[in-house]
């Protein structure tokens, strides 16, 4: 697997980043949601009552004179007892069912500051999967590249293992022959079994790399890198990444619409100083049932403003100024922090770049010190442990080799994540110099 399919398997795959993405989603909605703030509400009601009694207005002054014809005129009886003596205004058994409208014309601000707040919350879920993303690219360069590494130590490991059979070979010869003694060719074999002892950690470690690139990839199969270490020595100066890191920082731009959300939440408590002003309307859709009293429509216009609330109206602006202000100095610190990691982090690429030209001498020094060694123990001038040492001199510096590397392709990730620019990794990897080590 070459690490552009790793990336891919990793951002397909891997939980925390597909979190992040639907918190995009979430916020996505919500910010729909709250453009709906500007839109009317249209609302449906409908309910059935059973009351105790029929609601009724009692006609005293009819019941009277009902009362008084009867009386007068006995024959005009009948009539009078037609005289009603209440007015009905409401079935015991009743139906209602309304459409109601309201829509706010004009809130002070509230409407708006909800809908900035909404936007800079989508930026920040955003910003913040982009964050997430340039930290697990890191993480994927840390544990790819340690794979690849922890293979090709396995190769130094097994050719000293092999020289150190082949030297033990040479002890035993010229122990037979007389030219050595059994400590030397003990010591040979004592050397043989420290290297088979190294190289059996190193497959451990190989293993234990494995498992954790295999997590973060969210794969179930071994993994075998075949993108090799790398070093890219046309490395651009530090103000190239200075100027990207505070233009493309995901922590700055985040707190960029900290400040927006802190803007809109002194814009919202700056409106409870101004009155809330809504159109209104309703429309009986069950008129059966409707009283004398009861209009079948209306529509109007209402105001509402809050005269007085304890004064908790200056408390709540001078909190969200002070929030304001605290979120601009904690931009002004990040600033200076960001710089501060920038440079670090340059420095040690530079100095990674410094110790692979160092170490490139000292590894063809030690390759030739190793044969003379080795033509010297063979010729009875040298010691085997003048050849042990020369061995592990040149695996030493082998393996350190690999590890500054590692160094500098790490470094160079972590450089570009402050930046704000990983993408940019591919480009240094196609064009780097290769190890060659592992096949």
């Amino acid at each position: 697997m070459d690490f552009r399919e790793a990336l891919l398997r990793m951002t397909a795959d891997n939980q925390k980043l597909a979190a992040a993405r639907s918190s995009i989603e979430q916020q996505k909605a919500e910010e729909r949601a709250a453009k709906g703030l500007y839109y009317p509400q249209i609302q449906v009601s409908a309910s059935w009552t059973h009351m105790d009694a029929p609601l009724e207005v009692e006609l005293g002054a009819m019941g009277t004179l009902a009362d008084t014809i009867s009386a007068t005129f006995p024959p005009l009886a009948p009539v009078a007892a037609r005289i009603p003596r209440s007015y009905p205004i409401q079935e015991q058994d009743f139906l209602k069912s309304d459409l109601t409208l309201s829509w706010p014309v004009y809130t002070g601000g509230k409407i708006s500051a909800a809908n900035r707040a909404a936007r800079a919350n989508t930026l920040l879920a955003e910003q913040s999967e982009e964050g997430l993303h340039h930290q697990m690219f890191s993480e994927l360069v840390r544990l790819y590249y340690g794979v690849r590494l922890a293979d090709a130590v396995i190769q130094v490991r097994m050719d000293v293992q092999k020289g150190m059979e082949k030297h033990l070979q040479e002890a035993e010869k010229l122990e037979e022959s007389g030219m050595i003694s059994l400590a030397e060719r003990l010591h040979a074999r004592v050397a043989l079994e420290e290297a088979r002892r190294e190289h059996q950690k190193a497959l451990r470690d190989a293993q234990i790399a494995r498992t954790a690139l295999r997590s973060l990839i969210a794969s179930r199969e071994t993994i075998n890198p075949s993108s090799p270490l790398f070093v890219y020595r046309a490395i651009p100066p530090l103000e190239k990444f200075m100027e990207k890191a505070r233009e493309q920082n995901t922590m700055l731009r985040q707190l960029d619409q900290h400040k927006n959300l802190a803007r809109a939440g002194l814009q919202k408590e700056k409106s409870a100083y101004r009155p809330d002003i809504f159109l209104f309307g309703t429309r009986a859709l069950v008129t059966d049932d409707l009283t004398a009293l009861d209009p079948e429509w209306a529509v109007g216009a209402g105001v509402r403003f809050t005269l007085f609330d304890g004064f908790a109206r200056p408390g709540r602006v001078e909190a969200a100024r002070a929030t304001e202000t605290r979120v601009a100095q904690l931009q002004h610190q990040a600033i200076m922090d960001l710089e501060t990691l920038v440079e670090s982090r340059y420095q040690l690429l530079m100095q990674a770049l410094e110790q692979l030209d160092a170490l490139g001498a000292s590894e063809t020094l030690a390759r030739e010190h190793l044969r003379v060694r080795t033509l010297a123990f063979e010729e009875g001038f040298a010691t085997s442990l003048d050849v042990v040492d020369a061995e592990l001199a040149l695996s030493g510096v082998q393996i350190a080799r690999l590890q500054t590397l590692f160094t500098f392709d790490l470094s160079l990730a972590r450089l570009l994540e402050a930046a704000g620019s990983t993408p940019e990794f591919d480009s240094y990897r196609i064009r780097g110099e290769k190890e060659t080590l592992v096949p």
